[in-house]
């Protein structure tokens, strides 16, 4: 690669992004082996609410993933004790899973820990540069059907 490809990269909002991400998912995958758990399984318990059973479909949806994965990913959260799983009671070709008090427990913890952990090349943001990116990743992260 030349120099004009590189600069070319080196400016391309994807692949900033995508360089940001692999560095923010170190922090992840330390914090999810620190739970023995995987980083999609810490990121399907954070998607769940406490009391609130979602269809695994939606787990499919918020991970981008194939179905068959999600199968695995509830399979190994079911046989720690973090959820469990039961047929939707108006459609029983739909599997719901909900958080069990362990479940919650972790839950919370690990966002807690999340709130505590900052990317190291966060700390170059002052206050306002920091909320502003928060901002930006909130507009990014809106589902569409939610916008006006």
């Amino acid at each position: 690669m030349n120099i004009m490809e590189n600069a070319k990269l080196d400016n391309n909002v994807y692949w900033m992004l995508v360089q940001v991400a692999t560095r923010a998912k170190h922090g992840l995958i330390k914090l999810a082996e620190s739970h023995d758990l995987t980083v999609v399984q810490m990121q399907t318990l954070g998607v769940m609410q406490p009391g609130e059973p979602i269809p695994m479909n939606m787990v499919s949806c918020f991970l981008a993933c194939d179905a068959s994965n999600v199968t695995g990913i509830v399979d190994r959260l079911l046989a720690q004790g973090y959820i469990q799983r039961q047929e939707n009671p108006q459609d029983r070709r739909e599997k719901m899973i909900s958080l069990t008090s362990r479940g919650t427990a972790l839950r919370q913890e690990i966002l807690v820990a999340m709130a505590d952990y900052e990317l190291p090349e966060f700390k170059r943001l002052n206050e306002t540069q920091l909320g502003q990116l928060k901002a930006i990743l909130a507009i990014l992260l809106d589902a569409p059907a939610k916008r006006k």
